[in-house]
């Protein structure tokens, strides 16, 4: 053990803790005094009682601007996750002379087939007629097989975003028989025969694919990229696939698109407020596919997120940081 070294888990989720035993448990401490906190904390005053001295902290959720000012021996965080921005402010980290890590790559292959999971229960209208067996009245009415579904072979997947979520979507759709686009900033013949996709503009894009799945990250640059304007772009009887961040697109304008049919079907697993509110007019749509942000949920994935965080404590406290988002260390 490390001495004088403390590690804490400040908001622990009940299946991520239990992965902590065994040699991962032995890793932490190994860096020093490992601590595990259950559930968020309640406000900052109970979040820095957690802390302690804590020179490393593996997140799970937010860390509030107030409990990084007030924790004057933290030095590196380890989010949990890819969107570390959303839950920690990573210019006052930089400030502060934290460096913060993310967990790339945990969850590339459980989201990208979650995403394909949305869009053959959209392909083949699985929710709504699941839902009309299990009610006695529709089915009387309607056993269900006048509503066709339609076939992914030959149409065009357009993906917006080719990192590594991306590019396991393209080779599963490939694998369907799907062509494949893509629109990323950082296009190069190499990566499209990497990927085997044809890289367009983003304009050109929506308006040829036949089924358009988001892979970006959320920063200031991709929010809302998707406004009325770009969804106008697609085709009426185009499918939109978000396992991203529901900012990517506009929210007003995807309903309103959805509810009047110039966007044909969606399949979600983001939301602008989550959970879900009860009233929400996605829930009113029976063109949708709707999931509680499960993508990456898989026990592969949750497994990977907790061993690169780890990872991440290890190398950083080695003097060469991995992963790293935000701080004053990014070399390694």
């Amino acid at each position: 053990m490390a001495q004088g070294r403390d590690i804490v888990y400040p908001d622990a989720d009940d299946q991520l803790a239990a992965l902590l035993t065994g040699a991962r448990r032995l890793r932490l401490e190994a860096l020093g005094a490992f601590r595990i906190h259950h559930g968020r904390p309640g406000d900052p005053a109970a979040y820095l009682e957690r802390l302690g001295d804590a020179a490393g902290v593996m997140l799970g959720w937010d860390l509030p601007v107030e409990v990084m000012r007030r924790a004057p021996r933290l030095e590196v965080v380890s989010y949990l996750g890819t969107g570390a921005a959303n839950f920690v402010d990573l210019a006052e980290a930089v400030r502060l002379g934290i460096t913060v890590c993310n967990t790339p790559g945990y969850g590339d292959n459980a989201v990208a087939e979650h995403a394909l999971a949305l869009l053959l229960a959209l392909a083949r209208r699985v929710p709504r007629l699941d839902q009309g067996l299990r009610q006695p009245e529709r089915q009387r009415a309607e056993w269900g097989q006048s509503q066709p579904g339609f076939e992914l072979r030959g149409r065009t997947l357009g993906l917006v975003g080719l990192g590594g979520i991306g590019a396991r979507m393209a080779e599963l759709a490939r694998g369907l028989g799907m062509e494949v686009t893509a629109w990323t900033r950082n296009p190069s013949p190499e990566r499209a025969r990497r990927h085997g996709v044809t890289f367009l503009s983003l304009d050109d894009l929506l308006a040829t694919a036949d089924v358009i799945s988001l892979h970006l990250l959320l920063t200031p640059e991709t929010e809302g990229l998707l406004g009325p304007e770009e969804l106008d772009r697609m085709k009426p009887d185009a499918v939109l696939v978000n396992t991203a961040r529901a900012e990517l697109v506009d929210q007003g304008a995807l309903v309103e698109r959805l509810r009047d049919g110039r966007i044909a079907a969606a399949g979600l697993d983001v939301f602008w407020n989550e959970p879900l509110p009860a009233d929400h007019p996605l829930l009113e749509l029976d063109n949708v596919v709707l999931t509680p942000h499960v993508a990456y949920n898989t026990p592969e994935a949750i497994a990977a997120m907790m061993d690169i965080a780890i990872d991440n404590l290890a190398r950083y406290f080695e003097g060469r940081p991995n992963n790293v988002v935000a701080g004053p260390r990014r070399e390694g």
